[in-house]
C-alpha cells in the first residue's frame, strides 16, 4: 500500500513539472537536499540545498522555455524512512532556432519519510550539449 501511494505522489509531481510547475519538487525537497545532474556542461549540478535546487529549475525553464518533462516509468522501493524512487523520463522542447529537441533521463531519488533528500539524474549529455550549443547560438543571434 505504501509504494503505491508513493508512486502516486511522484506521477501527479511529474505531471506538474512536465507541464513547468516546478515548485511541486522544491516543496518535495529536503531543507539540505542533495541535487546532481551529472556532466561537464550546464545545466551539470551538484549543489545542496533547497534554494540553489530552486535555481537550478529556474535556470533550466530559461534556457529551454516550453520545457516538457513526461515520466515514462516508475520503480519504488524501501520503507518511509529510507525509500528509492527511480524514473524514466522523456525531455522535449522546441529549441529557439526552431528544431526539435527530444531526450532521455533517469532519475534516482531517496525519499526520507516523504522529503526527497538526495537526487541524481542521468541525462543523454550528448545530445543536451548540443541543443544548449544551439539555444546560446540563437540567442547570439537575437
Amino acid at each position: 500500500m505504501y509504494h503505491a501511494i508513493v508512486r502516486a505522489k511522484v506521477r501527479k509531481l511529474w505531471a506538474r513539472i512536465g507541464q513547468g510547475d516546478y515548485h511541486a519538487a522544491i516543496a518535495m525537497a529536503a531543507p539540505d537536499v542533495h541535487f546532481r545532474f551529472v556532466g561537464d556542461a550546464p545545466p551539470a549540478a551538484d549543489l545542496t540545498g533547497r534554494a540553489e535546487f530552486e535555481q537550478w529549475f529556474r535556470d533550466l525553464f530559461a534556457l529551454f522555455p516550453g520545457l516538457r518533462i513526461t515520466l515514462t516509468d516508475l520503480v519504488v522501493r524501501g520503507w518511509p524512512w529510507r525509500t528509492t524512487v527511480v524514473v524514466r523520463l522523456t525531455i522535449v522542447a522546441t529549441l529557439a532556432d526552431g528544431t526539435p529537441y527530444r531526450n532521455e533521463a533517469v532519475q534516482w531519488i531517496t525519499l526520507r519519510w516523504g522529503r526527497m533528500v538526495d537526487d541524481y539524474v542521468l541525462e543523454d549529455t550528448s545530445r543536451l550539449a548540443d541543443a544548449v550549443q544551439r539555444q546560446h547560438e540563437a540567442a547570439a543571434l537575437s
